[in-house]
């Protein structure tokens, strides 16, 4: 075989899997936006304290239980008329995390929390997508006399540094947030 024959089944070959892939990206994109969006819902009505919501029922269930959004500059939802979820935005050790935080009507308590990753160590900084890492945070004062308390929980062993993260990412999201809800 000669060299040049080579060459144009390789460019041949790289076109039309380029084409195809191209084109493979180009159909899903519209199915990827949904489910983000599905995950997104799934976890604000999670950090509302809200039980049952499934990829399949989560558009319905949003739409009748967030009474309000607020997509400016500090975004939050309110769901059922009392509770604003808040969500945040951080850094763990490998890379972002990311979450929502519930709040009750009074503006002092955690309802519920959801957190998520991209790259935390399986077994250990991945905890905190845990349900047991989660649900430590219900029930727990952010706000007393209207003054900022921060919110103390056990961190994760071996994942200090997500530990910390998290801790981070809520104390800073809070403080941005401690006027809104001070007014609530």
């Amino acid at each position: 075989m000669n060299d040049k024959y080579i060459f144009r089944y390789i460019i041949i070959l790289v076109a039309i899997v380029s084409i195809l892939l191209s084109a493979a990206a180009m159909w899903l994109q519209p199915y990827q936006k949904r489910n983000e969006l599905n995950e997104q819902r799934i976890n604000i009505l999670k950090a509302a304290g809200i039980s049952g919501v499934t990829d399949k029922n989560a558009e319905q269930m949003f739409q009748q239980h967030c009474t309000a959004t607020h997509d400016g500059e500090l975004p939050y939802y309110i769901i059922d008329g009392q509770i604003t979820v808040i969500p945040m935005n951080g850094n763990g050790l490998w890379g972002p995390i990311w979450g929502y935080i519930g709040i009750a009507a009074d503006g002092e308590s955690v309802v519920g929390a959801v957190f998520d990753h991209k790259s935390e160590t399986p077994g250990l900084g991945a905890e905190i997508t845990s349900d047991n890492y989660q649900n430590q945070f219900k029930g727990k004062e952010l706000l007393k006399n209207g003054d900022d308390v921060s919110v103390e929980v056990d961190a994760i062993a071996g994942a200090t540094r997500t530990s910390k993260g998290v801790e981070e990412m809520i104390e800073r999201t809070l403080k941005m947030y401690l006027p809104y809800l001070k007014h609530e």
